[in-house]
């Protein structure tokens, strides 16, 4: 059975609750200017995550505007203001610090939205027993003492207590504001897709990117697949794309992938880039169709292409960077 991988990032953006996916929201300190289209994808998210600086970001925008506050802010808070952790702090956001070397704000608030999931839908939950149970795992090397109640008292899904997006858990990912400013941090966020488009389908969660480099360090805490289909055709659980006020962007795993780019939503302009390795394309839905054409660094890279329908195909060998323009809403 072939693989088919479908995106529709304007999705995250419709005002049709029913039909919307469930997600996640992480804001990293880039400037916004896009505030309408930007609201409207806050007010949709069903977690809202501030990485440090984000913060400052959000301030703005939320005092002049009826938007909900942060359910979190975290990093290693350096470039938080003290008025906005202040004021936060006072509306009962919670402000977990993170000082963590060898890891980027991005990773830390990736990896807090991972052990909410985590806390909520313990896989124990089902054969917990009045009892304390010890959870061992030689590959984790950690013991755990799970109460019946949930990890360290937190409720699991289902019971009172729980947040509601729990029931959808794991949710899609956005991080907004990855894109643009520094070329090292933009790179960092591109690693960023590839490692979740391996740990998000259960591997361990990785810090990297910290001050000493390429140095790594493993959480010792398993992502738990939260999918118990056993297909070998199995397409990632949770989807993480990146967007700002200018593009939106995410990463096309190898085989088919149906993009939806309502042209209403989105500009005319996108680009495919080679960013894992030399691939073999062919596409539909574009100006410039590729057909079984190599695209590598140092040949030929689709930029500056044209979306001509509202859904486009992709067929690659390898995994591809895709990229759109963003139209904004008026």
């Amino acid at each position: 059975m072939e693989t088919v991988a479908t995106w529709a990032p304007g999705d995250y953006l419709t005002d049709q609750a029913e039909t919307r996916p469930r997600f996640a929201l992480v804001i990293l300190n880039q400037p916004i200017t896009d505030i309408e289209g930007f609201t409207r994808l806050w007010n949709n998210a069903s977690l809202r995550v501030c990485a440090d600086g984000g913060a400052n970001q959000i301030y703005g925008i939320e005092i002049d505007n009826d938007i909900p506050i942060p359910d979190c802010i975290t990093g290693d808070l350096d470039s938080l203001q003290s008025k906005v952790g202040n004021y936060y702090r006072a509306l009962g956001v919670s402000i977990v610090p993170d000082h963590s070397q060898y890891a980027t704000d991005f990773t830390k608030s990736l990896n807090w939205i991972l052990k909410q999931e985590q806390l909520h839908d313990s896989p124990k939950r089902d054969t917990a027993s009045d009892e304390e149970e010890e959870e061992d795992d030689d590959d984790v090397n950690v013991s755990v003492k799970v109460p019946k109640e949930g990890i360290y008292g937190v409720p699991w899904a289902g019971e009172p207590g729980a947040p509601s997006w729990i029931e959808h858990a794991p949710l899609d990912i956005i991080a907004y504001g990855a894109m643009g400013g520094r070329m090292d941090q933009t790179f960092h966020a591109i690693d960023q897709l590839f490692q979740a488009s391996n740990r998000l389908n259960g591997e361990f969660i990785k810090e990297s990117g910290g001050a000493e480099g390429g140095q790594e360090e493993e959480i010792k805490m398993k992502v738990e697949s939260q999918n118990t289909s056993s297909s070998s055709n199995k397409t990632a659980e949770r989807k993480l794309i990146l967007m700002s006020d200018e593009s939106v962007t995410f990463l096309l795993e190898k085989g088919k992938n149906i993009i939806e780019t309502p042209l209403g939503l989105f500009g005319k302009t996108c680009g495919l880039i080679p960013v894992a390795a030399a691939s073999v394309i062919t596409t539909k839905g574009l100006e410039w169709d590729l057909d079984e054409t190599e695209t590598r660094f140092g040949g030929m890279v689709s930029t500056s292409n044209h979306l001509v329908q509202d859904r486009v195909e992709v067929l690659t060998t390898e995994k591809l960077l895709f990229t759109m323009e963003m139209r904004k809403i008026k």
